[in-house]
């Protein structure tokens, strides 16, 4: 058995939550020879019932690690706490012998890391130490694991991006020739509504010159501190063309993705955006900044714009452009898409995610997989790591 340890699970609302319900998901459907349990590490996002719910999960896995059925565990970690709460757990996995990949998410480790005090870092390098396998999400998370913990960890980690399912074909947003649609350019902001995500920079660059008078309609897709965000709407003068939805589930959120033409992410700190991918999958033009490893996957003016972070000008400029040129919008989307179905798509990360698993978890072959003789499943080598 593997067990898939997530904050939330799969119900959590962020990024990570539909990392692990997609390819969870997609397991289930595609792999059912796979047996696998996802294990909630702190709950249903509320931190007063964190406690009771690590202490829940902690004691499960002693109890599977003790029976000597866990081949491996899987665990996903942001930063901060929950870095000591993953901590907790790999060392319990290793004292029980049983391997360990950590996933890493948490677009302010790096931080977490550098501001620590001495004590912390260590405990830090003890944990990453006794991992089988460090999975990150792109370049620039693989070249921080291997300046902060050295050349042995640089060997132990495995570049995997995430993945989203999507559509057979994305939504027809402009006709062939580039013309553009009725009504106003419809953008969308998914992700919640704090300052790190750069909602404020949004909002000030479609209420300045550049782009006030220009034809569009946002729509503002998360929670948060909605309070805030509809107040400064109001007092930029651009309440009436900026719907905020709250959160939504899944199912809205695809709704939306479907209904936008224009994706805008001007995050300050990111791993991989799942809302970035989504919007790929969709055929979106994406704006967006270069944090974390975005530039893995928007190449700027191939397959989507890229603006400094906070660089409230440099958005607005970005948004004019594809306000105003459908034929740019229509490249870009279509330039998204095509990136997406070679690297992005849930598929690719199955096989990947298999690999990963079989490299690492005990007795995989007697439980999990046919002989080599017997499918192709068992006749697939090893991936190579891509670190």
């Amino acid at each position: 058995m593997i067990y898939i340890v997530s904050p939330g699970g799969t119900q959590e609302k962020g990024g990570m939550g539909r990392v692990v319900d997609n390819f969870t998901t997609d397991l289930r459907e595609n792999c059912p020879e796979v047996r696998f349990e996802v294990v909630d590490s702190y709950g249903p996002g509320k931190f007063r019932l964190m406690p009771f719910y690590f202490a829940r999960a902690t004691a499960h896995l002693t109890g599977c690690f003790a029976s000597g059925k866990a081949q491996l565990v899987h665990i996903h970690m942001a930063e901060y706490g929950s870095v000591l709460r993953k901590g907790i757990l790999i060392g319990l996995a290793r004292a029980f012998g049983v391997p360990v990949v950590l996933h890493l998410h948490g677009g302010r480790f790096p931080k977490h890391y550098k501001d620590a005090n001495p004590l912390i870092r260590w405990g830090i390098r003890r944990m990453m130490a006794m991992t089988s396998e460090i999975v990150v999400l792109g370049e620039f998370w693989r070249d921080w694991v291997a300046d902060a913990f050295g050349p042995d960890a640089r060997r132990r980690t495995t570049l995997l991006h995430n993945a989203v399912p999507g559509p057979a074909q994305p939504p027809r947003r402009a006709t062939a020739d580039g013309e553009v649609e009725d009504g106003p350019v419809r953008l969308l902001f998914l992700g919640r509504l704090i300052k790190l995500k750069g909602i404020d920079v949004l909002l000030n660059a479609l209420a300045s010159p550049a782009c006030r008078d220009k034809p569009w309609h946002v729509t503002i897709a998360g929670d948060g501190d909605l309070c805030t965000y509809r107040a400064l709407a109001q007092d930029l003068g651009i309440a009436d063309r900026v719907r905020f939805t709250g959160w939504l589930d899944q199912q809205g959120c695809r709704r939306e993705l479907a209904a936008a033409q224009v994706l805008v992410q001007p995050s300050m700190f990111e791993g991989l955006p799942m809302s970035v991918l989504e919007a790929m999958a969709e055929g979106l033009t994406i704006v967006a900044t270069p944090v974390g490893s975005v530039p893995d996957a928007i190449a700027d003016g191939e397959t989507g714009l890229l603006v400094p972070p906070g660089d409230t000008d440099a958005l607005a400029a970005a948004l004019a452009r594809v306000i105003d040129d459908p034929t740019l919008r229509r490249n870009l989307s279509i330039g998204a898409r095509s990136r997406w179905e070679r690297q992005f798509d849930i598929a690719v990360y199955r096989e990947r995610i298999l690999d990963i698993y079989r490299r690492n978890a005990r007795g995989w072959r007697t439980e999990t997989e046919t002989p080599p003789t017997a499918g192709p499943m068992g006749a697939r080598g090893p991936a190579e790591r891509t670190g």
